[in-house]
């Protein structure tokens, strides 16, 4: 027989003792049995006694496997043991850390509540205070009235305290917020903390929404309705959404732009408060002209549903045969305001872009007869800021510059039309490159800057009074005074930003109250030495309020009348020697020598030289 047909036979013999066959749900992925690698565990070394040649082959590969993976499982085993004892005496030794943790703090705080509970009861001014505070409520059942309706001293004297607590904790003052065992005295006998505006807003709302949630709708009873109910949740509640209600109806349109976040929860809460369509009219159109100015048309697609809703009005009003008419003084705002003929053209074509909103980068692109005359009044007026800036070689307009009123009024709008963001991008450019500041605040902090190098401080008197009166730099000096005065009154308010907070200190200006008064003698001798250490002399270039306290000094030095503790200053820093008339007017010019001069006269002096002229 050939070769091929002994293969043949052979394979005719064989019997298939395992069938294929899919096996489902089989963890293994396998098919049947023709997989036997999952028998790991198998360590029998031989099953057939007298093995063919190829089978004992086979068998004699397989011992070294056998013997590194029992040695392998071995070691694995070994290991896993000693990780597993590890991990026990780590987890006794955590237990143990835990337990010891909770006593160390059970203790801690055990003690730390008995010294809490004695400081309560220290002789001391508070502590007194609250003890009177504590017997009236025990006394009467409720807190003292308002300071105006106590009736008795001590009564009027708690609630001013109260006040005084309340205001302490609304400023998170160290003294009360270091001591939060007070405040929890004082919550427990019935005292509430003042909240922010917004933190009262939210909570108020929050209460709002699980009143729809118990009772399906928003609309409270009465407020009469809720006092007899003698409900005071229910009456705070009342109370605040009227009062939402009386604040809508005084919005401007900068407190819609602040608030409309608000608004629009309430809405949307199924609270009935609506803007009045002269509210929205402000409101929109501003929104409008913000839009054109971003985008250069007014075909808005925006996220907002309402601007597109007044848009869909405004343009319905604005069709012929519309039932509802725009009003004349509508019609006037929206030809004023440059949108009258944007949204005709948006009517006559409600999917294309208006092209008389920007300015055409295309010599071919069509734009309105108004648009023209709007931009070329534009830039006439530009051309006159630049005039009147080489002229005078300033942007600022005092009082004694007449003839220039529409000019600083038109300076005014445009500053108002960047706050609102509607003023176009290339002419904020062109007013940016003669030098216009947008933030007028910004400005007079330059102004400051620019006095403090050449005047030599940035404490400034609340008005200056110079021997020379009317010049253009005093004018200029006292607007500077009255403007660190206002920030001064604003930062007592508390209207004052961080940001300005910071820029004013890091000049020098002193906001505190302590410190609005006249400035201390060492303080200007302070500053003194800092202008001298930057510009080698002790008198400033400029006149204002250290250059006159020099010229005083100068003065006091010559004729002996300075104390001996400031003479001892001023010698310990040597500084005596450039105080001295012919060394600190040698270079300062006869004029300014003569204002010096003036300055240090007395008044029998200064009654003679007038008889004399």
């Amino acid at each position: 027989m050939t070769e091929n047909e002994l293969k043949q036979n052979d394979d005719e013999d064989k019997t298939q003792v395992f069938v294929e066959e899919v096996v489902e749900d089989d963890p293994r992925g396998l098919k049947g049995l023709q997989n036997f690698s999952h028998l790991m565990d198998d360590w029998d070394e031989t099953r057939v006694s007298n093995p063919t040649s190829k089978m004992n082959i086979a068998y004699i590969n397989k011992q070294p496997a056998l013997e590194a993976a029992k040695k392998a499982k071995e070691e694995e085993a070994a290991v896993r043991q000693e990780i597993e004892a590890e991990i026990k005496g780590m987890e006794a030794v955590l237990q143990a850390k835990i337990k010891e943790e909770h006593e160390a703090l059970t203790d801690y705080r055990s003690k730390t509540n008995t010294v809490m509970c004695l400081e309560m009861e220290e002789p001391c001014r508070w502590n007194n205070t609250y003890q009177q505070l504590k017997q009236y409520v025990i006394k009467t059942g409720d807190l003292p009235p308002v300071p105006s309706a106590c009736t008795t001293e001590l009564d009027r004297r708690l609630s001013i305290w109260i006040q005084e607590q309340k205001s302490l904790v609304y400023s998170k003052a160290t003294r009360i917020v270091n001591a939060p065992h007070r405040i929890e005295a004082l919550e427990a006998l019935g005292i509430e903390w003042i909240e922010s505006s917004d933190d009262k807003w939210n909570r108020m709302y929050k209460n709002l929404k699980a009143y729809k949630q118990e009772h399906n709708t928003v609309i409270l009873p009465s407020f009469m309705q809720c006092r007899q109910s003698k409900n005071k949740e229910l009456t705070a509640l009342r109370h605040w959404i009227d009062l939402q209600e009386q604040e809508v109806k005084s919005w401007s349109s900068e407190d819609i732009s602040k608030r409309h976040d608000k608004l629009k929860k309430l809405q949307e809460l199924g609270l009935p408060i609506k803007l009045s369509w002269e509210q929205e009219w402000n409101y929109y159109i501003l929104q409008l002209l913000k839009f054109r100015s971003k985008y250069g048309h007014l075909n808005s697609q925006s996220n907002d549903p309402d601007l597109n809703n007044f848009l869909t009005v405004v343009l319905s009003r604005l069709k012929r045969g519309s039932e509802v008419k725009l009003t004349q003084d509508e019609m006037n705002d929206l030809r004023l305001k440059g949108l009258l003929n944007d949204l005709k053209d948006l009517i006559n074509n409600p999917t294309g872009r208006s092209a008389t909103t920007a300015l055409p980068n295309d010599i071919n692109q069509i734009v309105s007869v108004d648009r023209i005359k709007e931009v070329n009044l534009w830039a006439g007026m530009l051309e006159q800021l630049k005039k009147y800036q080489e002229e005078y070689n300033s942007l600022e307009f005092p009082g004694n510059r007449a003839g220039y009123q529409h000019l600083k009024d038109w300076v005014d709008v445009q500053r108002k039309s960047y706050e609102d963001k509607t003023l176009e991008e290339y002419r904020i450019k062109e007013l940016s490159k003669i030098g216009l500041e947008f933030d007028p605040w910004n400005d007079m902090l330059k102004k400051l800057k620019k006095f403090k190098r050449e005047g030599g401080t940035a404490r400034l008197p609340k008005e200056f009074k110079s021997i020379e009166q009317g010049t253009e730099e005093d004018i200029e000096l006292n607007q500077l005074c009255k403007w660190q005065q206002d920030q001064i009154k604003f930062y007592r308010r508390d209207d004052l930003s961080d940001d300005k907070k910071k820029k004013l200190r890091k000049l020098g200006v002193v906001l505190t109250k302590g410190n609005m008064g006249k400035v201390p003698w060492e303080d200007r001798f302070e500053e003194m030495m800092n202008y001298y250490h930057k510009n080698k002399t002790c008198l400033p270039k400029r006149d204002g309020p250290l250059r006159q306290w020099v010229v005083e000094l100068v003065d006091l030095l010559q004729n002996g009348f300075v104390s001996n503790k400031r003479q001892q200053l001023i010698d310990s820093v040597n500084i005596g020697y450039y105080l001295k008339p012919e060394v600190i007017y040698k270079e300062d010019g006869s004029k300014k020598r003569k204002g010096g001069e003036m300055a240090g006269q007395n008044k029998k002096l200064k009654a003679e030289e007038m008889m004399e002229v």
